[in-house]
């Protein structure tokens, strides 16, 4: 009568020697570009310093029902952004959020609007050194953001 098939303990599985060594070569490589990477900054996130006609800082005040109010360093609104057509600035703005600490006791976020040296649009989180180069997602969503930039001081006008 059979018995079925012996169960092993695991003491009695052995793993071929090849293995092993592809394993310590891959942590040992793993291990050397991290400590490369980490002494030559590279991957590292930094605010750029732009020329200051071309930042400006935002606050953003989350809403109830999801909307958002821009309001100006000087605490002037500047525009109420809906879940409808706003929703490209919105998320740019909660996925900085999001790097916070502090995001859940937050109830507004002081983000810097700028322009590299390049001419291209960023979003950046001073508080995390965090950007957004919004360029990346086309020139439809960097336009949202460049009308803070780009002589939107018009007195706001709610819908």
């Amino acid at each position: 009568m059979g018995h079925g098939p012996r169960q092993r303990s695991m003491s009695e599985i052995t793993v071929p020697r090849g293995v092993l060594i592809g394993a310590a070569i891959m942590i040992g490589f793993t291990m050397t570009a991290i400590t490369t990477a980490r002494h030559y900054d590279v991957g590292r996130l930094t605010v750029q310093t732009a020329t200051s006609q071309d930042r400006r800082t935002l606050i953003f005040k989350p809403l109830p029902g999801g909307e958002m109010m821009v309001l100006s360093d000087r605490r002037a609104p500047l525009a109420h952004l809906v879940i409808e057509g706003d929703t490209f600035m919105m998320t740019a703005v909660r996925a900085l959020a999001m790097q916070r600490d502090d995001r859940n006791e937050a109830t507004e976020f002081r983000l810097l609007l700028q322009r590299d040296g390049d001419g291209h649009l960023e979003l950046a989180d001073p508080a995390t050194g965090r950007t957004i180069k919004l360029e990346g997602f086309g020139q439809a969503s960097a336009s949202a953001f460049a009308r803070y930039l780009d002589g939107f001081d018009k007195q706001y006008a709610p819908n």
